[in-house]
């Protein structure tokens, strides 16, 4: 699907084709090392998080920053019944919308779409009006935004994730570490991805200070699940037979993290007591 969402010749048929892959990926993990075992990781371990919520019961999935997340497609066996968001910036999203068209001659008609700039507009009041219930189990499904968005904007969409009152409503999202915003850091893949988007015309913005998970997550109101650091990422690219398809970076950690709410709690206590 992602050949289909890009067209013509792109990133994916240099990384896949016979003759040109080897020459990719040398170049790739020569300038931003880790990045292609990183990101299969980083996918698996996100697919996995959105299928075991499923299982465990869910009313909604959210994806924030959606890009050209193709979950809801790929995965649409699976999400029958359940109310999918896709929430991003309205001049990507467009974009989006456009090449799914394309891609699939329509608009998948159980997708709500939610055009919304995280850092101009309320998030909340836009995914209520395309039908988000706060009240509902959700995932929220966080791939590659946090780090480029000011930090007062991150805490707000963690808070707001956090303040939710169903005890299945969680948040999976990727963050890097706050020493790799500050340059210098040896973590593996930290200097060239701060250079890199860099060159760009981007920024890393905000990261989560390193060894204060636990209190960043518990100021938003939630509690860590599972935690994806790079050594629980190298799983997700091990061959069957023990060889590494590549070293995931190391600038940052994947989380998925749960609501403690007061009342998500009282609600989950009180299920208990029915036999739920």
């Amino acid at each position: 699907m992602a050949a289909g969402f890009l067209g013509g010749v792109n990133v994916t048929t240099f990384a896949k084709h016979r003759l040109t892959r080897p020459l990719f990926l040398q170049r790739l993990n020569r300038t931003l090392p880790g990045a292609y075992a990183g990101e299969i990781a980083r996918v698996k371990f996100m697919d996995e998080v959105m299928l075991s919520e499923i299982d465990g019961g869910l009313d909604e999935l959210v994806l924030l920053g959606a890009g050209l997340d193709s979950r809801p497609y790929r995965f649409a066996d699976r999400l029958v019944g359940l109310r999918v968001f896709e929430v991003d910036h309205p001049s990507s999203q467009a974009s989006e919308r456009l090449r799914l068209r394309r891609l699939l001659r329509e608009e998948p008609r159980g997708v709500r779409f939610a055009s919304v700039d995280f850092t101009r507009e309320d998030f909340a009041m836009e995914l209520a009006r395309a039908g988000h219930d706060e009240n509902a189990a959700t995932l929220f499904i966080w791939c590659g935004v946090a780090s480029y968005l000011p930090g007062e904007v991150v805490s707000a969409v963690l808070s707001w994730v956090g303040a939710h009152t169903s005890p299945r409503t969680s948040v999976v999202f990727d963050a890097t570490w706050a020493s790799v915003l500050r340059g210098g850091s040896d973590l593996y893949g930290a200097r060239e991805l701060v250079q890199s988007v860099a060159a760009v015309g981007e920024r890393l913005r905000w990261g989560i200070p390193d060894g204060h998970l636990d209190d960043t997550l518990a100021s938003a109101g939630l509690r860590a699940e599972r935690i994806a650091d790079e050594q629980a990422l190298a799983a997700y690219v091990t061959r069957t037979d023990g060889s590494l398809l590549g070293r995931p970076n190391a600038s940052g950690v994947i989380v998925h993290a749960r609501v403690i709410s007061t009342r998500a709690s009282t609600e989950s206590a009180r299920a208990a007591k029915r036999g739920e």
